[in-house]
């Protein structure tokens, strides 16, 4: 009895390390990072989710004061993202995906999927993924703008 609890002890300590080695080497990769802190409007795509486009085209935003009926995508920080939209008046329901991506290659990014949370008149309980949905891009960038291509 207490060799089977060491042994299933310690395999849950090594599956534990394992696995958080695997995050650490995926967040020290030494891409540069221009996406970091940028908002930009989804010109063609709509919302960035699971099951969207194959292709998004991206322009920066610089503000959105008069901009109506839009689809966005802001990258937070080194590695949270969040893609939303933004209706006038007489549609009033909303959707705002959260997640976190990371760069693969200096030109491709994944993006996981963490949750998506809807208000307004569609309102629903938030959607949390225990486990991350997995999209992969190729980035292009052309002038001002930037293309996301799914894998």
């Amino acid at each position: 009895m207490k060799k089977t609890a060491s042994f299933t002890f310690f395999s849950l300590l090594l599956t534990i390390t394992i696995l958080s080695c695997a995050d650490a080497e995926r967040k020290k990769n030494n891409f540069p990072n221009d996406l970091k802190n940028s908002k930009w409007i989804i010109q063609e795509g709509g919302l960035v989710t699971i099951d969207g486009d194959t292709t998004y085209r991206l322009s920066k935003r610089i503000d959105t004061a008069f901009i109506f009926n839009f689809y966005a995508i802001d990258f937070l920080d080194q590695e949270r993202f969040t893609s939303y939209d933004s209706w006038e008046c007489g549609n009033d329901c909303f959707t705002q995906i959260f997640g976190r991506y990371y760069f693969t290659k200096a030109d491709q990014i994944e993006m996981q999927v963490d949750s998506i949370a809807r208000s307004g008149t569609c309102e629903a309980p938030t959607q949390v993924f225990t486990i991350s949905k997995v999209m992969s891009f190729n980035m292009v960038k052309k002038g001002d703008q930037l293309q996301l291509i799914r894998k």
